[in-house]
């Protein structure tokens, strides 16, 4: 069992909701996995007045569904049901947003002074995003981090690979260039081996690869913050309960 468990990644989403990474990577077949840009509320009715059902983070990944009156019908993305009787609540469509783009149905960034109205939408999905700067640090309690710096707020796709190499994939859409140091950067960690980074030309899609220890299990903790414009993972080993 021992060496079973050795060969096995676990993937925990702490936001929250705990859920696992190799499912958000395999969404079903119905909804949208979406991403609110801050912290957001779960409403228990499509109204703002109606009772506080939960919170999502930044960056926590909800299915979105039965969107109705600018609200989504939200549910964990491990639901397997399509029945709106299943949801963690509602959230407004302007708070939530796909992978590197607005959410459908979601207002533009820039909006007139007067009442709140939307302006004309730009043109924010079609926009480049730029990758500023890929950095690693280990912080606090041996936590290995990966910092991704954008010009805009952005939330990279996550899926893994398992097996004899495990890895943690991220994918970035549009990208307007790349810089060939992040081609491998040897961080040598405990937990994190190395951090291969491409781009491809045709696609302007950006993969970062996290090549990770095989003999240890993780967790995985992604955080958006804000301000800075930055995505970050953060990487810990799964502590073992210890039997008497």
């Amino acid at each position: 069992m021992r060496e079973v468990n050795k060969k096995r990644m676990i993937f925990l989403l702490v936001v929250g909701i705990i859920l696992s990474i190799f499912t958000i990577s395999a969404a079903a077949e119905w909804g949208i996995i979406m991403y609110p840009r801050s912290k957001t509320t779960i409403r228990a009715k499509r109204s703002v007045k109606s009772k506080v059902k939960g919170q999502l983070n930044a960056g926590q990944p909800v299915k979105a569904d039965f969107l109705r009156d600018s609200w989504y019908a939200v549910f964990k993305v491990t639901e397997t049901r399509r029945s709106e009787a299943r949801a963690l609540g509602y959230v407004l469509a302007s708070r939530l947003q796909g992978p590197g783009s607005n959410a459908p149905g979601a207002p533009s960034h820039e909006e007139k002074s007067s009442g709140g109205v939307p302006s004309k939408k730009t043109e924010m999905e079609s926009l480049l995003v730029d990758i500023k700067n890929i950095t690693f640090k280990i912080v606090e309690d041996g936590k290995e981090c990966i910092f991704i710096e954008f010009d805009r707020f952005y939330t990279p796709a996550i899926s893994t690979i398992q097996g004899k190499e495990p890895r943690i994939v991220l994918d970035v859409t549009n990208v307007s260039s790349f810089r060939k140091e992040w081609a491998v950067i040897n961080v040598g960690g405990k937990l994190i081996r190395q951090i291969r980074s491409s781009l491809n030309p045709q696609t302007r899609v950006a993969r970062i690869v996290l090549d990770m220890e095989t003999s240890k299990d993780y967790y995985v903790n992604p955080v958006f913050y804000e301000k800075e414009n930055t995505y970050s993972l953060e990487v810990f080993e799964e502590k073992k309960i210890q039997t008497p």
